[in-house]
């Protein structure tokens, strides 16, 4: 199965009128979102995923934006993606099936995806990894990573 991890798009400042919970995203932030959603989109070939999305208003805009683009019907929040514990997330939030997208924080998705495939990404803002991880095992594979500046997406079919 794959599993997306996505960090959301450029966000507002936090300043003393908007906490950083509620940051949402800046025009650029929605631009980047989706121009990388549609690269992953495009990767997928029109197979739906099931997306999780931390409770900030940046990642739920982020996921909005991943929805349109890849055809997800839903999106759920989850409060897993505010802490750095893949095997919680694992337990709570995996199961076989259809691709899966984690949209959520940097340090977050950082810790994630050196757990799962044992690999290190400085993730972009609107950044994307791709996994192919194997439930039985616990383990997976980096096989794609996009930004918002890639332009093309070239794959070999």
């Amino acid at each position: 199965m794959y599993i997306i991890l996505m960090r959301h798009g450029e966000a507002v400042p936090q300043t003393e009128d908007i906490t950083n919970r509620e940051r949402g995203l800046t025009p650029k932030g929605m631009r980047q979102a989706r121009r990388s959603s549609r690269m992953l989109a495009r990767f997928l070939k029109d197979h739906p995923i099931r997306i999780f999305t931390s409770p900030y208003v940046r990642t739920r805009q982020t996921a909005g934006i991943l929805a349109e683009e890849c055809f997800a019907e839903e999106i759920h929040t989850a409060d897993e993606l505010l802490q750095p514990n893949w095997q919680m997330v694992r337990n709570h939030l995996l199961q076989e099936g259809s691709p899966i997208a984690l949209v959520s924080h940097h340090p977050f998705l950082q810790s994630y995806l050196l757990t799962t495939c044992s690999a290190a990404v400085k993730f972009d803002l609107a950044g994307i990894a791709v996994i192919d991880y194997d439930l039985k095992w616990n383990q997976g594979k980096l096989i794609g990573y996009f930004t918002s500046d890639l332009r093309q997406l070239k794959k070999e079919d």
